[in-house]
């Protein structure tokens, strides 16, 4: 840990000049991510400055993958309770699976978002800095992300219906501890900072031997705000095809495909990126290679199988749906909610009795009515009852003794 003895002294650095508060809402309360190192310890420090205290909450998780976890939340709580900004505390149940590093960002993202929802957060505040958007860039780059990737980490953001701010990415590193010295506040280090295995430790690296040849932190910074404003002019391109995207009743998505061929090859790569995450149920963009290989089968009419989606050309339009594999039933109670496969929230009425939801199957689906494409009738939801099929919600179908209000079934997107 580092240590600086000392009391406040408000006049040494302007908090204003440091932190972006025009990102803060105009309203309602912040939540300040607080790992406990220097960074997170310093917007701390400097939101309780120019902030009002009852306007700050302070958030900090423990994911339990180092012993000392435990001592960096308590140095937390103490620099709250100093500072005058209630603390609180997650904790991380389960063990890490995948990559360690990503794992960790969406379990912490998620604990957020549900404090938000507790404690009435109108934003969570990071502490990311002037070299974690220069460094942010270059993992780009070296992982061939396109336009929207290269725009680096955004000033504001939305992530699971969660507004996040990064007042800092103007500061550097070491201005900011400098503050925390100035004001005698201490801040504790996490070793895997400095643990050459991350790639992010490994270009952080690097900094040095790029700023001698002109690509500094700032400059590197600036490029990535330039690629960010490029890529909202594609953006509103985006929306405008996407806002002509069609989900039908068994959950398959459509579009013209006029439309989609009139479109720059960008723009098309993203709207058919939107459709196969919105009919496979999975949240991650496909990979660019396969994305493009998609993209050239359906310009020539040919089918193609991407993210758990099916592909195809019919009737003038690009058709995507989920294929029939993998599709993980779900158990649910009355009063209950649930999310079916990625794709549909589910929420049954109180008094419901406890029932599964899953694939309607293709045998069911070839006695229903063709009110949908019909090779995604067989992926589309149903409410089983001791293994037996009493409603597809969103077809319309159900055993006459049943209630059709009984549960309320949407797409996710």
């Amino acid at each position: 840990m580092q240590t600086a003895p000392g009391r406040l002294d408000e006049d040494v650095a302007d908090p204003a000049a440091m932190l972006d508060i025009d990102l803060f809402p105009a309203a309602g309360r912040i939540g300040l991510a607080v790992s406990g190192g220097g960074d997170s310890t310093a917007m701390a420090v400097l939101a309780a400055e120019a902030l009002p205290t009852e306007r700050l909450a302070i958030l900090t998780v423990d994911h339990g993958l180092r012993p000392d976890a435990a001592a960096d939340v308590t140095f937390v709580e103490r620099l709250g309770a100093r500072l005058g900004v209630p603390v609180a505390a997650l904790k991380v149940d389960g063990p890490p699976s995948g990559s360690v590093q990503a794992w960790a960002r969406a379990e912490r993202y998620r604990l957020f978002g549900e404090a938000a929802g507790r404690l009435d957060l109108a934003a969570i505040a990071t502490a990311h800095t002037l070299e974690d958007q220069a460094e942010t860039l270059l993992l780009r780059l070296a992982r061939g992300s396109g336009l929207k990737g290269l725009g680096a980490i955004r000033p504001v953001a939305r992530r699971d219906g969660l507004t996040i701010v990064r007042p800092l990415l103007g500061v550097r590193r070491e201005a900011l501890r400098a503050a925390l010295v100035a004001r005698g506040i201490g801040w504790r280090e996490d070793p895997s900072n400095t643990d050459p295995r991350f790639d992010r430790v490994a270009m952080r690296r690097l900094a040095p031997r790029l700023a001698a040849v002109g690509l500094t932190a700032e400059r590197l910074a600036a490029t990535a705000a330039h690629l960010a404003r490029a890529g909202e002019v594609i953006e509103a391109d985006v929306a405008a095809l996407a806002a002509r995207l069609r989900t039908d009743r068994a959950g398959a998505v459509r579009l013209p495909l006029p439309l989609w061929r009139a479109a720059p090859e960008e723009v098309r790569l993203r709207v058919l990126a939107d459709m196969v995450c919105r009919a496979g149920g999975l949240p991650q963009t496909p990979r660019f290679a396969p994305l493009r290989a998609a993209a050239d089968a359906v310009s020539r009419g040919v089918g193609a199988s991407l993210g758990r989606a099916a592909l195809a050309v019919a009737a003038d339009d690009i058709v995507a749906w989920r294929e029939p594999r993998a599709i993980a039933p779900i158990t649910l109670a009355g009063g209950e909610r649930g999310v079916f496969d990625g794709r549909f929230s589910v929420e049954l009425a109180r008094g419901f009795p406890r029932v599964s939801i899953a694939a309607i199957g293709e045998s069911v689906a070839k006695a229903c009515p063709a009110i949908a494409h019909r090779p995604a009738i067989a992926t589309a939801p149903g409410i089983f009852l001791n293994d037996r099929l009493v409603l597809a919600p969103t077809l319309g179908v159900r055993r006459r003794d049943f209630p059709a209000d009984g549960a309320i079934v949407r797409p996710m997107r």
